[in-house]
């Protein structure tokens, strides 16, 4: 099925998506065909397959998947044996082959099949052809990302210059610390156009208002990727009045903290010593399930009994929470017979303007 909106360059002369995008199933249906099924994906984490025979199985755009190690090398296949169809690996562990769960049809952690129980007699059958069927697989740090399209641009034409620009964090030495998961009664982009502005801060987030210098708030929109530089107010008390990041240390604003959104479901919220990902998955056309996790170069012994953390941790719930009631109570009024398209704050939500921009590249 065709996809058919205008959309204008210009984000002053632009309107907003059609409201059918966020309230008809049909276009999810696309979407994960044309843009999940065709970008990078954060899967998992790279502790997951540090050692050779380790695996996990992750879920894109409704395909299953297995990320290994084998040896030295990173791979990704799809979670499908070529007999009946059935799993070849489940959950995570370490192993030294992967064995359907339906046959026993055995692969070695090439992807290559190397046994076939009772299939003597099957003509024209040949075990070289019935080699798993591989996807992109690639590592940034503790993260692991995975892309079905063998013909997509490597991580890295995706990242562009984040690596660099965000070298001083320590990524690299970033350590997996806990994860929290929210479902949302919204569709996925209704959440991903809230992150990308914060027009909104001054209304839903009183507490987040407080602390950022709202004035000096904008996003800087790359080819697939967008960073927002949103400067903290002085701390005009002791360090511990500080809830919206670690204990605040030298530098300028990016210098300390930089939240990039890349395309099309992914947030990093990057701190000195700490690192939070978001990742925003549909369950439904009205319904996404979003997926924090922290990472830190210092974890915490226990996160429930450390000060900065357990503060942390609160005033991100806070902030989530003000976030769900305004992104459900949008995604009920986009159903509504008086709206279909609206217009951008051409000083505010230029985030949101490339974001649609890209959806309407991958969907037409």
């Amino acid at each position: 099925m065709p996809v058919h909106f205008p959309f204008d360059a210009s984000i002053a002369a632009a309107s907003t998506i059609p409201s059918r995008l966020y309230t008809d199933a049909v276009y999810l249906e696309l979407e994960q065909e044309r843009i999940f099924g065709r970008t990078w994906q954060l899967v998992g984490r790279a502790e997951q397959v540090a050692e050779s025979g380790q695996f996990f199985t992750a879920d894109i755009a409704g395909e299953g998947i297995v990320i290994l190690r084998d040896g030295q090398t990173l791979r990704g296949f799809h979670n499908v044996c070529l007999h009946r169809a059935g799993m070849v690996a489940v959950g995570c562990g370490k192993r030294k082959t992967l064995q359907c769960h339906y046959h026993g049809w055995t692969y070695n952690l090439r992807g290559d099949l190397i046994r076939a129980p009772e299939m003597e007699g099957v003509e024209r059958f040949s075990m070289d052809d019935m080699h798993l069927k591989p996807i992109q697989v690639a590592q940034w740090g503790a993260l692991v990302f995975a892309n079905l399209d063998l013909k997509a641009p490597p991580l890295g034409e995706f990242l562009e210059d984040i690596p660099e620009r965000a070298r001083h964090f320590r990524i690299d030495e970033m350590r997996y610390v806990m994860r929290r998961e929210y479902v949302l009664n919204c569709n996925w982009k209704v959440y991903i156009d809230n992150y990308l502005e914060g027009y909104h801060i001054p209304v839903v987030h009183p507490g987040l208002h407080k602390e950022i210098a709202y004035d000096e708030y904008r996003v800087e929109p790359h080819r697939y990727y967008s960073l927002q530089h949103a400067p903290l107010r002085p701390v005009t008390g002791s360090r511990e009045a500080r809830n919206y990041l670690p204990p605040e240390q030298s530098g300028t604003a990016d210098d300390q903290a930089q939240y990039y959104w890349l395309f099309p479901n992914i947030m990093l919220n990057v701190y000195l010593g700490q690192m939070q990902t978001n990742v925003i998955l549909p369950l439904g056309v009205d319904r996404t399930l979003t997926i924090f996790e922290w990472y830190s170069t210092t974890p915490p012994a226990n996160v429930e009994l450390d000060d900065t953390w357990t503060r942390l941790l609160k005033f991100s719930d806070e902030i989530q929470v003000e976030d769900i009631e305004i992104c459900e109570a949008v995604q009920k009024n986009l159903r509504s017979r008086v709206y279909d398209r609206g217009r951008y704050s051409v000083k505010r939500e230029n985030g949101v303007h490339h974001f649609h921009s890209l959806l309407h590249e991958f969907l037409t």
